[in-house]
């Protein structure tokens, strides 16, 4: 029999709590082992049934939430948060969040907001179960940061699609002693944007720029291709 993520649920008022462990037991991985109304209960109760997961209201009759959170937290408490409150203030948010609370539920609390929070528990808790180490990805994916947009490879002003016509052009060619012009005309594109890739790859150590000087007066750019390998 699969077992089932002990769940705690602090809140004063009898009517939300009982609607909320409503919701909980009727997800078959959750079950509600205590419900307390105030700060006092919270404690103790904690430390009688050592949940895995708590939701907490922020207001208290003795007391709030968030000091539960914190009591809880320097007692070494290995649990997770959701909390559950009417309180849409920027500072308090910020506060729960920097306590670690992994979710933060707006009253009137709705039924599918509150299975999500616990699938989201549940998928969380399942991906750290699968994983003994972690790289950057994994951890991505874990923490739900969006990764789908792909990395630029080059810098603003340089697109990826005219760089790797420019190295196709240098790989096949060979070229020594080119100027940009050389280049422009090859390509069709301006001589300013050419010059703006040439010194790209300059700066990437591909090619290397010397001066001219046999024009007869102002010397001339050439460029010379002295690492063929960073053109793949």
């Amino acid at each position: 029999m699969r077992q089932k993520v002990t769940t705690m649920i602090i809140e004063d008022d009898p009517k939300a709590s009982y609607a909320l462990e409503s919701i909980i037991h009727q997800h078959p991985d959750f079950e509600v082992v205590v419900v307390s109304e105030t700060y006092q209960e919270a404690l103790m109760h904690y430390n009688l049934y050592k949940p895995q997961l708590v939701f907490v209201d922020i207001t208290l009759p003795d007391g709030s939430g968030i000091d539960v959170i914190k009591e809880l937290r320097a007692q070494g408490a290995g649990c997770y948060f959701i909390m559950t409150t009417a309180e849409l203030e920027a500072t308090t948010i910020e506060q729960v969040v920097q306590l670690g609370v992994s979710d933060y539920l707006v009253k009137p609390l709705r039924m599918s907001r509150v299975r999500q929070a616990l699938d989201d528990y549940k998928l969380y808790r399942q991906k750290l179960a699968s994983h003994e180490t972690m790289d950057q990805s994994v951890i991505d994916n874990i923490l739900g940061k969006n990764t789908s947009l792909p990395m630029r490879r080059t810098p603003k002003g340089i697109d990826a699609n005219t760089l790797d016509t420019l190295k196709e052009i240098l790989r096949k060619e060979q070229l020594t002693d080119f100027s940009g012009d050389d280049i422009s005309d090859r390509m069709n594109v301006s001589r300013i944007t050419i010059r703006r890739y040439l010194e790209y790859l300059e700066s990437e150590g591909v090619i290397k720029m010397v001066l001219n000087y046999k024009t007869g007066g102002r010397p001339s750019r050439l460029y010379k291709l002295i690492n063929i390998d960073l053109l793949s």
